[in-house]
């Protein structure tokens, strides 16, 4: 017997092995996780491998997930939000990975921006107030822009520059790769911008801004034509002779850039959760595929190196799983992730690009089709080893970590 590709999304069915870590989350963390894997079996897996082809996020969607409530789940009740920890928002980014890591991205933004924004604005009740209940409703996406044309994985080297003129900030430069700016719900973007002169041998010092998309000035790139995560919205930025107000200034001149990289550090493991959906989301479809297809006169999953490889995708699987959630487990129990969250974001966005060759491989012919889900997990998680820092980067603060002079 031979089977189609699938053409459905993956995880309508669901393998087990390795998911159980009973040390991690309350019963109302799994009965989220229950609630969101619902939604995404219904609502967001069927039509991922379309959206994916046309490069389109589906506002609909958008509204759907947002009438759940799972823009504002960071965000403090009193604006809108649910409040949660940082085990919720990663099931959630899970669950939705498993069948569209496109909209699992665009979830991940929304939420981690709105809580940057959150963050930065915690004396200052009155920005709170009238932004964060539209971000927490879905209504309001906030980007966050910090790489530029020049600087990649050197966050630092910001050209942005804002001077200061009478009660305003100006800003002129431009940003790349930024994620959610560009919706039909994008209304504001958190831009690092470099404030004032540098010593000899010193970069200038940083400063972030609030700044309105549609203000004067601020162009949105076209959309860019992508590997992986196809469907989430990017684009470039430019700012030319932008001018905010005075309290558009979010931080203290010249510690903004260390502020932001500080509280974000925890955003890494919601990317470790994202690799361990999209792992999963191998392992259904490997398992469905071999299950279902035969070869050389008997299943193929009876094949002794068929079934290895598969119990490689399961083990790739669990150890991703594991990592993300002793990171989140830890953050939410008022533990140090400093270290925590780099190991976890390499190990497990590693093994989430593994876990995705080998189910390709698996797949043969079928794997190289756009319309199946593993094709589409094989692209996407390419981009997992580069968001929210690279693999090398990641290698350079655990290094440093072990005392090495690196």
């Amino acid at each position: 017997m031979t089977i189609t590709p699938a053409r459905h999304a993956s995880g309508d069915s669901d393998a087990s092995y390795g998911y159980e870590l009973p040390w991690a989350f309350e019963p109302k963390h799994l009965r989220w996780q229950e609630t969101v894997k619902r939604f995404a079996a219904e609502h967001v897996g069927p039509g991922a491998s379309q959206r994916s082809r046309t490069a389109s996020l589906d506002p609909d969607l958008v509204r759907r997930a947002a009438a759940m409530g799972m823009f504002g789940l960071l965000i403090e009740p009193r604006y809108g939000g649910k409040g949660a920890d940082l085990r919720t928002l990663c099931l959630t980014i899970e669950e939705l990975a498993v069948v569209d890591s496109s909209f699992a991205a665009t979830v991940h933004v929304q939420s981690v921006c709105a809580a940057l924004l959150q963050h930065l604005v915690k004396d200052r009740p009155d920005i709170g107030a009238d932004i964060l209940p539209g971000a927490a409703s879905g209504e309001t996406f906030i980007s966050i822009a910090l790489t530029e044309p020049s600087g990649g994985s050197d966050a630092g080297n910001v050209a942005t520059a804002a001077r200061q003129d009478g009660d305003s900030w100006v800003i002129n430069g431009a940003k790349q790769f930024i994620t959610n700016c560009g919706t039909p719900f994008s209304r504001y973007v958190i831009v690092t911008a470099a404030v004032g002169t540098s010593a000899e041998g010193h970069r200038p010092p940083l400063s972030v801004f609030l700044v309105p998309l549609d203000a004067d000035g601020v162009t949105v790139g076209a959309s860019y034509d992508k590997l992986a995560w196809r469907s989430s919205d990017t684009h470039p930025l430019q700012f030319d002779e932008v001018r905010v107000p005075a309290s558009a200034l979010l931080s203290e001149p010249g510690r903004g850039y260390r502020e932001v990289l500080q509280f974000l550090s925890w955003a890494r493991i919601a990317i470790a959760a994202m690799s361990a959906g999209l792992a999963r989301g191998c392992l259904n479809d490997a398992l469905r595929f071999v299950r279902d297809r035969t070869s050389f006169g008997k299943p193929l999953a009876s094949h002794q190196a068929v079934s290895f490889d598969i119990a490689e995708i399961a083990s790739l699987t669990a150890t991703a799983r594991t990592h993300a959630y002793d990171g989140a487990w830890k953050y939410d129990h008022g533990h140090s992730i400093k270290d925590t969250a780099s190991v976890a974001k390499l190990v497990a966005s590693e093994a989430a690009n593994r876990a995705a060759y080998i189910a390709n491989q698996l797949q043969g012919g079928y794997g190289s089709l756009e319309e199946t889900a593993v094709a589409r997990h094989f692209r996407d998680a390419r981009v997992l080893t580069v968001g929210e820092g690279t693999s090398a980067v990641q290698r350079i603060l655990i290094a440093r970590s072990l005392g090495l002079p690196i």
